[in-house]
């Protein structure tokens, strides 16, 4: 298949780090792969944890609010509102939680794929 229109040339199938590993570079290619999904999922981890800190404030807020201006209202409603943002903040907790047994799990194929390098190198000599 021509690359565009006006193309003489065929376009040929795109060298993938994903693909099988048949080549002897396999163990690099998923060494970066590795370090690429390690700095996002930290980027991600941060993200996470600093959205868990800001549900906390707010929760902080509307128990502030509810002791400012909802006296005269049921307690259950203080109660309430404060157990929603409590599941709320508990579900972003596991998530990061998961997030961090994730980086944990790719750090140690990182050093998987660390000691496969040694072992080429000292084949090698």
């Amino acid at each position: 298949m021509p690359i565009s229109r006006k193309s003489r040339r065929k376009s040929e199938l795109f060298e993938s780090r994903f693909r099988s590993g048949g080549g002897a570079d396999f163990p690099l290619r998923q060494y970066l792969r590795c370090r690429e999904d390690f700095s996002s999922g930290l980027v991600h981890a941060f993200l996470l944890l600093a959205f868990a800190v800001m549900v906390v404030f707010f929760a902080r807020t509307v128990g502030q609010l509810f002791d400012s201006h909802g006296a005269h209202l049921n307690p259950w409603l203080k109660r309430g509102a404060l157990a929603l943002v409590a599941l709320f903040a508990l579900s972003v907790l596991r998530r990061l939680y998961y997030k961090v047994r994730d980086l944990g799990e790719i750090r140690s194929e990182m050093a998987r794929l660390q000691a496969v390098f040694r072992d080429r190198e000292v084949d090698e000599d």
